[in-house]
């Protein structure tokens, strides 16, 4: 929503709760401490702007700058809360206003830059929150990179003049270049202004419109800086070897014959398929294939773009990313799958707002919708165009959403009566490469199969995919592919050559290249394999044994599936609770005595990220104690550590030479309408069910993904006593340790 100077002060002074209420009804967030923030804030910006000592920028503030409310960055899930615009000495200028109507007292430095202690969690910082929205604009926003604008931010805190917390160490040096002004007089009516003077002054019509009309664009030249930092030789983050190097070569020969080979015709549409088992080396070749690419002078312009299939995989993708180039700027080459939907949830609401509840709304009829949003709005959002991106890398595909189902029907961020993420990933991108396990999709709503992708390829005019395995490659797992088939083979997981993970469950399927050779149940032996395997009698051994390895230099983590409920999510310090209230108080017995062990669900950073448990951040516990925490298969899907403590508790279980799982230990809310299937035909006397077998192989799934984290050595804890002798005896162990 832009506005002018003018307008916005209207507004505000004569209507504020219908300026509110279209604010809510932009972004979606709704609710009455939303909207009694929005309108301290924008009183309190509207109250300021109006000071004497803006009077100075009269050209700008007087009446004629403009403002854009609520501004949503190209292609990104960010909005800004106000940007104003205009121009400094004859060049385009934005700042980026971030307003926080929070009560500050008591508030204290955070554990690291970019953070802020408050009511007892760790918050992003204000100004980290602006430093990320002004660097992704300079790198990534068309107008900004066309017309050379400047972009700068600061904060502005509505409510409370309590905010040396906020300036202190270690985040002085970062408010010094993102600065946060308070409600004091001095503050609002004297540094704020102070700080405009030096950055916007003039009105800029015509670049204010053509901001908000911005589109997502990269600089190349940037993106092959980050590229040559993955390339490089001495970083040796992704080298590939044997299969993973033939998967590498095969897919850039593609690219190059479908993008470079014939500069003189429009590129032909190309879809590649991926297939490997974990450990295979699937992400290493997304993001050195992506490096590749960047920094090749032979491929056309456009955006070449990474995506991710998950909240976890998007925050450590990204911070990885920020890494490898030192510039924090550099996760805005990271793009959530939920992205390349044509519109946002927001933007449907509203249609259906003016057309009626109706519109747009059968899942089931996704392609007449997708028709009808055509002719009436003409074009989708940025980044989701016919073919608008040049080539997308999906790494973890086997988790992207096909809302065809009326079973995996839900909010799950992007419009769902617009059709499957993987089909508007291949129509907006001229090249798309799809990286998958078809093993490794747990949940529910994980269902595209691999014969979906094969027919959008050829719907979407780009014929059969070409599909590459990496069959018999193995770079976890102790460099082992016994181990994964052993393991297959123990868990009795069906092999793709048989069946494709389709619509919650398991069905025969036509897979052209198997990456594994079909195994009998329970009939490979582990042989030669390198994997260090062992089974503990009670975790307290489990945990020594791991924390042996630590100091050995080696990484290590403890996982589980969700058998235990999530109950610390919403503590503000989970670590500090009694250990009889964390997430796991599993008893034991040592000499006849009953002891109990004690740890917490993995710590989610602010805005859900994940960085905290998986490469542990600076700031969380994990970074001093990385046995503290307990990672669940959601967290850890897609990313391995030398050494894995696996705690196998109660939902699967060995009885009568079959596993079987019991429902009602089960908490993954990915599955819950199975769960809560299954556990009515528990009820019922029917553990054998349809929904019972479907949640087997769930959980059965979600083991495997956990057993394939390990590089070097998996340590399991079974306290089930059957399900503990089956185990030591399929690894060869006569005794626990």
């Amino acid at each position: 929503m832009i506005l002018t100077i003018e307008q916005f002060r209207q507004r505000v002074e004569n209507d504020c709760p219908a300026l509110v209420a279209e604010l809510q009804h932009l972004t979606g967030r709704y609710g009455p401490e939303e909207a009694h923030a929005w309108q301290n804030s924008l009183g309190s910006l509207s109250h300021v702007f109006r000071a004497p000592s803006f009077q100075p920028l009269h050209l700008y503030f007087g009446s004629r700058g403009h403002l854009a409310l609520e501004y949503q960055l190209p292609a990104a899930s960010s909005w800004c809360d106000v940007v104003l615009l205009g121009s400094h000495r004859s060049t385009p200028s934005a700042v980026i206003l971030e307003l926080k109507d929070w009560e500050t007292r008591g508030d204290r430095p955070g554990r690291s830059e970019g953070l802020i202690e408050r009511q007892g969690r760790q918050a992003l910082h204000p100004s980290d929150q602006v430093r990320g929205y002004t660097q992704y604009c300079h790198r990534f926003h068309s107008t900004v990179a066309e017309r050379g604008a400047a972009v700068h931010g600061c904060v502005l805190s509505t409510r409370d003049r309590w905010t040396a917390a906020y300036s202190a160490p270690p985040n002085d040096r970062l408010v010094t270049s993102f600065p946060l002004f308070s409600a004091t007089s001095h503050d609002a009516h004297v540094r704020l202004s102070g700080f405009f003077r030096d950055r916007l002054t003039s009105p800029d019509e015509s670049f204010a419109h053509a901001f908000e009309a911005g589109h997502y664009r990269q600089d190349r030249g940037f993106m092959a800086q980050i590229g040559a930092q993955i390339l490089n030789p001495e970083s040796q983050f992704f080298e590939l070897l044997d299969n993973q190097r033939t998967a590498f070569a095969l897919c850039r020969a593609i690219i190059h014959d479908t993008l470079v080979a014939d500069s003189s015709t429009e590129a032909a549409k190309k879809v590649v398929i991926i297939i490997g088992p974990p450990g295979s080396g699937k992400s290493a070749i997304a993001v050195r294939l992506w490096a590749s690419l960047v920094t090749d002078p032979d491929v056309p312009n456009g955006a070449i773009v990474f995506t991710t299939t998950s909240m976890s995989q998007n925050s450590n993708w990204s911070r990885l990313f920020d890494q490898v180039s030192g510039q924090p700027a550099a996760r805005g080459v990271v793009r959530k799958a939920t992205a390349y939907t044509p519109i946002s949830t927001q933007e449907l609401n509203r249609l259906r707002t003016r057309r009626g509840s109706h519109f747009l709304a059968a899942s089931d009829a996704w392609r007449e919708n997708v028709g009808t949003l055509r002719a009436v709005s003409g074009s989708f959002r940025a980044g989701a165009g016919d073919n608008e991106n040049l080539i997308t890398i999906v790494d973890e595909a086997h988790a992207l959403i096909n809302p065809e189902d009326p079973r995996v029907r839900g909010q799950f961020g992007f419009a769902t009566s617009l059709g499957p993420q993987a089909y508007h990933i291949i129509r907006s991108s001229v090249l798309t490469v799809l990286l998958l396990d078809p093993q490794q999709a747990f949940r529910q709503r994980e269902n595209t199969s691999l014969d979906e992708l094969r027919a959008w390829s050829r719907e979407l005019g780009a014929g059969n995919p070409e599909e590459i395995s990496l069959e018999g490659a193995q770079f976890r797992c102790a460099g082992s592919a016994e181990f994964v088939d052993w393991l297959e083979s123990f868990l009795r997981v069906p092999s793709v050559a048989d069946t494709d993970y389709i619509r919650g469950g398991l069905v025969a399927a036509d897979v052209r290249r198997p990456y594994r050779r079909n195994v009998a149940p329970v009939a490979v032996p582990l042989g030669q394999s390198r994997m260090d395997l062992r089974v503990f009698d009670n975790p307290v051994s489990l945990e020594g044994a791991l924390r042996e390895q630590q100091q050995k230099g080696n990484s290590v983590r403890l996982l589980s599936t969700f058998s235990r409920r999530w109950k610390t999510q919403e503590d503000a310090d989970p670590h500090s609770i009694p250990p009889r209230l964390m997430d796991f108080h599993e008893p034991y017995h040592v000499n006849g005595e009953t002891r109990f062990w004690s740890r917490i669900w993995n710590v989610v950073g602010p805005r859900d990220d994940y960085t905290w448990y998986v490469t542990g951040h600076p700031a969380g516990r994990i970074a001093s104690d990385p046995l503290c925490e307990v990672g669940c298969t959601y967290a850890v899907r897609g990313f391995d550590y030398d050494y894995v403590g696996i705690l196998w508790l109660n939902d699967l279980i060995w009885r009568d030479n079959e596993w079987r799982v019991d429902p009602t230990v089960v908490a993954e809310t990915g599955v819950i309408d199975l769960v809560r299937r299954a556990r009515r035909e528990a009820e019922s006397r029917q553990p054998r069910g349809p929904a019972t077998a479907r949640l087997l192989q769930h959980v059965v799934q979600a083991y495997r993904i956990l057993f394939t984290r390990a590089l070097k050595g998996v340590y399991v804890w079974i306290p089930d006593a059957e399900t503990h002798v089956h185990f030591a005896s399929a690894i060869g162990s006569a005794d626990a340790i």
